[in-house]
């Protein structure tokens, strides 16, 4: 166990404008046993001791060795907490104490003073990690993921540099824990790969080839889904790595051709709803990621969020998911269940990144309250429990279900603009719309020469390039597929162009047929 003691943190100035690791050390009392680190000294011995990767290593150290306090019991939560006030019996002074000591170790994870980390996050307390802790998911490894994540980057680019190399982007699981060594591993994918589309993640594809790829993709993808399901119904632990694996593989197919994936989410032939809505929800996220110009491992992180953050609304009962009609109080009661089945799920996963997690426990909460299970506002949700709302919803209002029909992408952006501020943050929503067009990849569309086509396509400004025209109007009829360049009939001045988005089951029309 470890000699340090949670109580000697009563009282601990968190007030310093900046961020000192040695100075907390010195707080917490443990600066010896730190730096008694074989692998510190010998970095200290390399670097001396202000140097960057040095401080991060005392970083690393220090949370191993407060991994018993960590991992401790603490007190519940308290809204009327004050540490303005005389603080008199034990239980107040041990409360302050354990506030001080977490927002500490959160400074520790982010390599920033916990003033600024309060001015970053309005309202800041312990609330968060008391509750994580009192559903059993250990603190130990939420803040030492927080500081793996803020410091993989500057890790592998140490480390190639240590060996000679020149940095390259980062091909290692995103869960490496950059305190151990790189150690080549047999590749628990070899199976899944085999199923995969074997196209060169670098070569541009013609929408044709990729649309190929894409389909083998949602066939692979639907085949994982109900791998993951035997497993946690089995009481085993989901294949995380693979999970991955195929997150990758989507952002290649991505990145080598922009729509075939986004028709795709709309032309595949998925029978139930659910995998079909969560591979669906793994297309939509890409972009949305690349629009807010994430990173590579974080964007591969959100996608892996969407293959799992609903894979609790698996254990509901059947009746309840397939249900034709609206849910009753005590169905909804039910159904809200899916969170904490997910949870159940996921905390079983070994060094599961904080972003996936937070995008299962947030995807239903909403900015102005009115979300569950925590009823949550918006300061409260994090990012990427924003973003995971925002996609799950766009998804599910242009997918069919059992109780309802799809709606329009172009229909889905209305409703979903009407609820911004309200349901969804307003910022990432705007970001969300502008990554898929005002007139989305799949949308089915009126011309204003009677006919009727899906656009498959979007230019540069993503607005409408292709589509391919399949009914006419003026016979009601389907015609023979013809793919019409709208930029290239407006440079002819001609007067071709979309009217209005239309049903596209009125007309006995079916995405998957005319790909």
């Amino acid at each position: 166990m470890s000699a340090f003691n949670i109580e000697s943190c009563f009282g601990a100035d968190i007030t310093v404008g900046y961020f000192d690791i040695e100075e907390i050390l010195d707080v917490f009392g443990i600066k010896t046993e730190v730096f008694k680190s074989t692998r510190l000294k010998s970095l200290i011995k390399q670097h001396g001791r202000k140097d960057r990767i040095v401080t991060i290593v005392m970083r690393q150290v220090a949370l191993d060795y407060l991994k018993p306090d960590l991992e401790a019991k603490f007190l519940p939560y308290d809204v009327h907490f004050n540490d303005d006030l005389l603080l008199s019996s034990k239980r107040e002074r041990l409360y302050d104490a354990q506030e001080r000591f977490l927002l500490l170790c959160y400074a520790i994870a982010n390599g920033k003073p916990v003033r600024s980390l309060k001015k970053l996050h309005k309202g800041l307390s312990s609330k968060e990690w008391r509750e994580k802790h009192r559903r059993n998911v250990s603190l130990y490894k939420y803040f030492r993921q927080e500081l793996n994540d803020h410091t993989r980057e500057y890790i592998l680019s140490y480390k190639a540099r240590a060996s000679g190399e020149q940095p390259v982007e980062k091909k290692t699981s995103v869960r490496e824990p950059v305190s151990q060594p790189v150690e080549k591993k047999a590749d628990p994918q070899e199976s899944l790969a085999r199923k995969l589309p074997t196209a060169d993640k670098h070569r541009k594809t013609t929408l044709e080839e990729e649309l190929v790829a894409a389909q083998k993709l949602f066939v692979t993808g639907g085949d994982l889904l109900a791998e993951q399901v035997d497993k946690f119904k089995r009481g085993e632990v989901i294949d995380l790595e693979a999970l991955k694996g195929f997150s990758r593989h989507f952002i290649d197919s991505y990145q080598r051709n922009n729509f075939a994936l986004m028709l795709m989410r709309q032309a595949n032939n998925i029978k139930d709803y659910l995998p079909r809505h969560i591979l669906g929800m793994a297309a939509l996220s890409v972009p949305f990621a690349l629009g807010l110009k994430l990173t590579a491992d974080k964007i591969e992180n959100i996608v892996l969020g969407c293959l799992v953050f609903d894979l609790g609304r698996f254990r509901l009962p059947p009746a309840v998911v397939s249900k034709p009609d609206a849910l009753n109080s005590s169905e909804v009661e039910l159904f809200q269940n899916h969170v904490r089945f997910g949870e159940q799920v996921l905390k079983k996963c070994p060094d599961l990144p904080a972003s996936v997690y937070q995008m299962l426990t947030d995807h239903h909460e909403r900015v102005d309250a009115s979300g569950y299970p925590q009823g949550k506002s918006a300061q409260d949700i994090s990012n990427y429990g924003k973003m995971a709302a925002i996609i799950d919803a766009f998804d599910s209002i242009t997918s069919v279900q059992p109780h309802r029909s799809a709606s329009g992408p172009i229909t889905a952006r209305k409703r979903m603009l009407e609820d911004s501020g309200r349901a969804f943050d307003a910022n990432f929503l705007a970001v969300f719309l502008n990554s898929i067009g005002s007139c989305p990849v799949g949308t089915c569309v009126e011309l204003s020469n009677g006919r009727i086509g899906f656009v498959l396509t979007l230019d540069k400004k993503l607005q409408p390039a292709l589509v391919r025209q399949v009914y006419s109007l003026r016979n009601k009829s389907f015609i023979p597929s013809v793919d019409l360049e709208l930029s290239r009939a407006l440079n002819q001045e001609s007067d071709i162009s979309i009217l209005r988005e239309v049903t596209p089951q009125k007309y006995g029309l079916k995405l998957s047929n005319c790909l």
